[in-house]
């Protein structure tokens, strides 16, 4: 995968991040954050941006970026500021990473930020859950399950990330198309109502404060 790393300043560069995200199977180019040509010509499946402070400069930067192209967007910041996290996905920021952090919680949103449902594969398996995305059809341990089409959705959402725990923000974003704060009651009712449907116990799980992540082989020890 080609990750474009990035930091407003050139101060920012950082060679054990990077050698440490190329061990662990990007393909890394680190850029300055204004060097949208040098963007283009990578080619980049996401762009990692390290933006310090989360401000209306930054904002106007991840901007440009998206307007240069359609990788997925994850911005690293030294604060959390929910009025501005959600000015920054209305823009097309497609997850927010807050400092300190560790490398493989790094790596999975970044991989999450970039596997959307339309570039999975048609049948998605998750424990004894099928989900077949071309025919909009679910079967668990070989039975059919009827869904309404934002609960499959939601579902192929997961289901294609298993294992990534995905923050609330996104996959409001990705399934609804918002970040309200109102839309969270609607995805956890929806969550209540798919797990009842599959009736696959700790299929799906919530992670407390951050998301949901789906993975019948999670360990114990993170479980919540």
């Amino acid at each position: 995968m080609r990750l474009v790393v990035a930091g407003r300043r050139d101060d920012r560069v950082q060679p054990a991040l990077d050698n440490a995200l190329r061990l662990d199977g990007f393909a890394v180019r680190r850029l300055r954050a204004d060097d949208l040509p040098g963007m283009a010509a990578f080619s980049p499946h996401a762009v990692l941006l390290d933006l310090g402070l989360l401000d209306e400069e930054a904002l106007a930067l991840c901007e440009r970026i998206r307007r240069q192209t359609e990788a997925a967007l994850v911005a690293i910041t030294a604060r959390a500021d929910r009025g501005l996290w959600i000015e920054g996905r209305r823009i097309g920021v497609d997850d927010f990473v807050v400092k300190p952090y560790g490398l493989t919680e790094l790596s999975t949103r970044i991989r999450a930020a970039v596997r959307t449902p339309t570039e999975r594969p048609d049948h998605l398996g998750v424990g004894p859950v099928v989900v077949d995305a071309e025919e909009r059809r679910v079967n668990v341990h070989g039975q059919p399950v009827v869904l309404t089409r934002k609960e499959f959705d939601l579902l192929h959402l997961l289901a294609s990330t298993p294992g990534a725990v995905l923050c609330r923000e996104l996959i409001l974003r990705k399934v609804w198309h918002t970040t309200e704060k109102s839309a969270n009651r609607t995805l956890e009712v929806h969550i209540a109502t798919l797990r009842a449907k599959l009736g696959v116990p700790d299929l799906i799980r919530t992670v407390r404060g951050i998301g949901y992540v789906a993975d019948s082989e999670l360990p114990r020890s993170i479980r919540v």
